[in-house]
């Protein structure tokens, strides 16, 4: 199993987390990885917060996925997040306010049957913006049409 502690693990947590996991066989701690999407297209499963980022990392990979959001009460967009890609099935949900070892456990157990849905999510999203501007940038009016307040915009943006 290969764990990916990620880069914004404090240094005390990664300390401590390398001494939990020396000489537990089969086990790879890695700090971070350059590229966290290829990571995941390769993995059998996922465990992990719901940032963007990793939120859209695991759409892309389609890997099946337990998220455990960071939630603090200023702080829920990770909460709002987990809970709206859960409830379209493309990945599960486990409450922070219930983690334990037990239920994290079976929430990654509940992995060996889950198949993600497949999202009806455009993830090019550069693309499409590359092609709004060139088009604004352009001055081109045919293929645009009006958004909210008269705005010019390609057709497919306007739907």
């Amino acid at each position: 199993m290969r764990m990916v502690a990620g880069p914004f693990l404090p240094e005390a947590g990664w300390r401590r987390l390398t001494a939990l996991a020396a000489g537990q066989e089969g086990l790879e701690l890695l700090r971070s990885v350059p590229d966290l999407g290829a990571e995941l297209a390769s993995a059998a499963a996922s465990i992990s917060q719901c940032g963007y980022n990793t939120a859209i990392e695991l759409l892309g990979a389609r890997v099946p996925a337990l998220v455990v959001p960071y939630a603090t009460p200023e702080e829920d967009e990770q909460t709002e997040r987990a809970r709206r890609l859960a409830a379209i099935g493309v990945v599960r949900s486990l409450d922070p306010e219930r983690l334990d070892p037990a239920a994290l456990a079976a929430g990654a157990r509940s992995l060996l049957d889950f198949q993600p849905r497949l999202p009806r999510l455009d993830l090019d999203g550069a693309r499409g913006s590359a092609r709004v501007m060139s088009a604004l940038v352009g001055g081109r009016a045919g293929g645009l049409a009006a958004g909210p307040g008269g705005a010019r915009l390609p057709e497919a943006c306007a739907e």
